[in-house]
């Protein structure tokens, strides 16, 4: 009994190993982000990647990625305090670039063509810039930063779907939520008092080596 037991957990064993693999591939695609809190528009750019998809079962593989991911928000509004009329009025404009090289964990789930993706990811800053807003007070001019970095890394949270459209060549859409502020703005200078996220929808394709 002891020896029909050890062969159909080996038999086992053996089949589940049967079914590991792993695929290197590229992605790239189409990227729409904000900053929430911002009162702006959302930032229209583009992500390049390479990922390693570990086949560990039928149904769930684990899937290695890094990507150059441009994020941002674009036509923040900022306010300043006006001296003569004692009351907030409309100051500059801006956009806020950010762009990230974007390392991810993501657990798929497939169900024949279509997998479902979820997993965590870590934004690392690698391109910033800061504008400034410039008026007149009565004590001269004053230059007020639109925004200050608050921290060059980010923790994100992914969600999305994807389709095999041939063994090779896929297509996905995923939403990524930021946890950590990358930016910070004073509530007296912009119409939101909202916590400052990095928000992202993101739609591509993607190619898997044999």
């Amino acid at each position: 009994m002891k020896k029909v037991i050890m062969l159909l957990a080996v038999c086992a064993f053996g089949s589940a190993n049967a079914q590991v693999s792993f695929k290197p591939g590229v992605k790239a695609g189409y990227s729409a982000s904000t900053v929430t809190g911002m009162g702006g528009e959302y930032r229209n750019n583009f992500y390049v990647g390479l990922y390693g998809n570990l086949k560990l079962t039928r149904v769930y593989n684990m899937q290695f990625e890094m990507m150059y991911l441009r994020q941002g928000v674009d036509n923040i509004q900022s306010y300043r305090y006006d001296d003569n009329s004692y009351q907030y009025v409309q100051g500059r404009q801006g956009s806020v670039p950010l762009d990230y090289l974007s390392l991810n964990l993501i657990n798929k789930f497939n169900f024949d063509k279509f997998s479902m993706h979820v997993g965590p990811g870590l934004d690392i800053l690698v391109s910033e810039h800061t504008a400034t807003n410039s008026y007149n007070t009565t004590g001269g001019n004053y230059y007020e930063p639109l925004y200050s970095h608050n921290n060059g890394v980010d923790l994100t949270f992914n969600f999305g779907l994807g389709y095999s459209i041939t063994e090779n060549f896929g297509i996905e859409a995923r939403m990524r939520q930021g946890i950590i502020e990358p930016i910070y703005s004073n509530a007296s200078y912009y119409s939101n008092y909202s916590a400052n996220l990095n928000r992202s929808f993101m739609v591509g394709l993607t190619y898997t080596f044999k």
